[in-house]
């Protein structure tokens, strides 16, 4: 339990990512507090909600605008420089206290440094709601259905597995409002996402007829385009070891590369690794493999300095390689990493 007593009314900050993951974590967590009183702070609190990613990340001394007593950052990875900001804000904004709840591997890579700045950090390779939604039934939070079954929904996409027939309407919804997000970054749809996914009671969903349209609109037509492609680069993979490789440089330019990953793989059914150029220069290689291989092969090409730097979830890493990496030397460790891995 937390030690923090609230003298009067304490107040807690509540960051989490864009996506699917990320709000219902902050779900959770919201109704934790909120509504059960248990957790982070025992007891009443007033919560504030922001989405967060890594480079907003940058600018939270901006949205940290009050004394609160805790900070919860949920489903954001580690980015370099972050032991600084939390540091200031525990010296110079009165925040009394820290907590990092995350999967990504950059974050599984720096526990080391996160745990001599954070009062409670809590990492595993398991979805970020996942890891809370057990966190909270350990401090005897009783969690709604609804939930629940959202927990175990994001616990399927998260993995890359067959989603079981029970959970696919949730499956289809969390997967509809997370692509709204990306399609649509609007900070006050992802609160009314949370607030909703938060409340015990049985209220309407907060995406309007109209705004369900445009996001619907839009989803559906970058859907078509990330097929088209994905189907045309698919035809060019080649078999390294059990993984595909695809180079993609010259076909895709845009956001959205993880997304055109994932929909390979779906293709191709396998594990494959697709290679990209970047506006700041640096190609970065994004391995799409289930059961925590692409965070395992991410690693290895870290390990033999073939990779700056690896980023991403265990099933979906993002490698930043060597600007000096040829293609046919990545292919060799490639070959290697489908070995030892």
């Amino acid at each position: 339990m937390s030690s923090i007593k609230p003298s009067s009314i304490a107040r807690v900050f509540i960051a989490g990512d864009w996506d699917a993951d990320g709000i219902i974590a902050s779900a959770l967590l919201l109704y934790a507090q909120e509504k059960m009183g248990k957790y982070p702070i025992e007891g009443p609190a007033i919560v504030d909600l922001r989405p967060m990613d890594p480079e907003r990340l940058r600018f939270l001394l901006k949205e940290v605008r009050a004394n609160y007593d805790v900070i919860v950052l949920l489903d954001i990875p580690y980015i370099r420089g972050l032991e600084n900001l939390l540091g200031i804000l525990k010296r110079h904004f009165g925040v009394k206290k820290i907590i990092f709840i995350d999967h990504h591997i950059s974050t599984l890579n720096n526990e080391t440094r996160l745990r001599k700045i954070v009062d409670e950090l809590h990492v595993s390779q398991e979805p970020t709601s996942t890891i809370l939604y057990n966190l909270l039934v350990e401090r005897g939070v009783k969690v709604t259905d609804k939930l629940k079954l959202f927990v175990e929904a994001v616990s399927y996409m998260d993995r890359g597995l067959r989603v079981p027939k029970k959970y696919m309407k949730l499956y289809e919804f969390t997967a509809l409002f997370s692509k709204a997000l990306t399609v649509k970054r609007n900070e006050d749809i992802w609160i009314q996402l949370v607030k909703w996914l938060a409340n015990p009671m049985p209220i309407p969903m907060p995406l309007d007829k109209r705004i369900l349209e445009e996001v619907k609109k839009a989803i559906a037509e970058r859907d078509r385009e990330l097929k088209e492609v994905a189907t045309d680069l698919a035809m060019s993979a080649r078999k390294i070891g059990y993984i595909k490789f695809i180079d993609a440089r010259k076909k895709w330019r845009k956001r959205g590369s993880t997304s055109l990953v994932s929909k390979i793989g779906r293709i191709l059914k396998s594990p494959v690794a697709v290679l990209f150029s970047t506006a700041k220069g640096y190609p970065i290689l994004i391995i799409k493999a289930s059961r925590g291989a692409a965070y395992r092969i991410a690693k290895y090409l870290l390990g033999e300095g073939i990779a700056e730097d690896i980023a991403g979830h265990p099933n979906l890493a993002i490698v930043r390689l060597r600007n000096d990496v040829d293609t046919e030397t990545l292919l060799k460790y490639l070959q290697k990493a489908s070995f030892y891995t």
